[in-house]
């Protein structure tokens, strides 16, 4: 493969990624809690002895997906735990009342919904015009 193919090739998963902003939190968690289950398949694999009475095919299964699983979970973790950190953030800043505190945190809101997606800033603008709160375009 030439190296204008492998960069085309990176720029076109680049740019479908981009263009799945709106859920990268979902596909984070989903693929998250599917390599924490598969590291958990192997550990129960492990501890029980199971090991012992499957076939080889079925233990080199067993381990191949307990390694991959933390090779997936050790990528993904920082991303993963930075993206959940300013959903929940979100989360939280859309239950305080006080329109002072709401101005105050607001840069920090909008930030965090411009790399949530527009989705999440949407809901935001819709929750600080509920406030009567006008969002400062940045």
């Amino acid at each position: 493969m030439s190296k204008n193919a492998k960069s085309s090739m990176r720029e076109r998963v680049s740019k479908k990624w981009e263009s799945l902003r709106e859920h990268h939190l979902t596909i984070m968690t989903t693929v998250f809690v599917v390599s924490l289950g598969m590291m958990l398949f192997t550990l129960v694999f492990i501890i029980t002895g199971t090991y012992n009475q499957w076939g080889p095919e079925q233990n080199a299964l067993a381990w191949i997906t307990g390694i991959i699983g933390i090779i997936v979970a050790i990528f993904l973790w920082p991303e993963f735990f930075y993206l959940r950190g300013r959903y929940n953030f979100l989360r939280e800043y859309m239950q305080i009342s006080s329109p002072s505190e709401l101005r105050k945190e607001m840069a920090e809101a909008q930030e965090a919904g411009k790399i949530l997606g527009t989705r999440y800033l949407d809901k935001l603008r819709e929750f600080l015009l509920e406030k009567g709160i006008k969002m400062k375009r940045r």
